[in-house]
C-alpha cells in the first residue's frame, strides 16, 4: 500500500521524486537499446535538429543544462555504443560537431514511442486546460530558480 503525499511537502522535494520516477521509468524503456534517459533525451534534439545546421557538443551542453564535463561523458559514452559520432568542425577547431549514426535513426521510433507513452501516463486525467496550466507553472517555477 503506498503511502499519501501530504500536501504540505516541500515542493522541491516532490519535484526531486516525480524527477527520479521519471528517470528510472525512461531508464527501463530505454534499456532494451542500451540508452539512458540522458541519452535519450540527446537523439531526440539532434533529431529535431536534424535539418538544420550543424549541432556542436555547447549546443547539446545548452540543451541538456548540465555542465561541461558531464556533457563530454554523455556524448562519450553515446560514441562508444554507436550512437553518434563527433568531430571537430573544419571552420573552428575548437567546436566538437555532433551527429546521429543509422544506429541511433533506426532507434528513433521506439524513442519518440517511449516519450509518448511517458507523457500521456504523466497527463493521465488532466483536461487540456490543466495540461497548459501545468506547463505553465513548471515554466515559472523553472524561471524563478533558473541562474542567469
Amino acid at each position: 500500500m503506498k503511502k499519501e503525499r501530504q500536501s504540505n511537502e516541500p515542493i522541491g522535494k516532490m519535484i526531486k521524486v516525480l524527477s527520479e520516477a521519471l528517470s528510472r521509468s525512461a531508464n527501463r524503456e530505454f534499456k532494451a537499446l542500451n540508452l539512458t534517459m540522458q541519452q535519450g533525451a540527446v537523439l531526440g534534439y539532434l533529431k529535431s535538429r536534424n535539418d538544420q545546421e550543424n549541432v556542436t557538443q555547447k549546443d547539446v551542453q545548452n540543451y541538456l543544462r548540465v555542465s561541461h564535463p558531464t556533457v563530454v561523458s554523455v556524448l562519450k559514452a553515446m560514441e562508444q555504443k554507436g550512437f553518434i559520432e563527433t568531430a571537430g568542425s573544419d571552420s573552428d577547431k575548437r567546436m566538437k560537431l555532433v551527429r546521429m549514426t543509422s544506429k541511433a535513426e533506426c532507434s528513433m521510433h521506439q524513442i519518440i514511442e517511449g516519450r509518448e507513452r511517458m507523457e500521456a501516463k504523466l497527463l493521465l486525467g488532466f483536461t487540456e486546460a490543466e495540461e497548459k496550466t501545468l506547463r505553465d507553472y513548471l515554466k515559472r517555477l523553472y524561471e524563478n530558480i533558473r541562474e542567469e
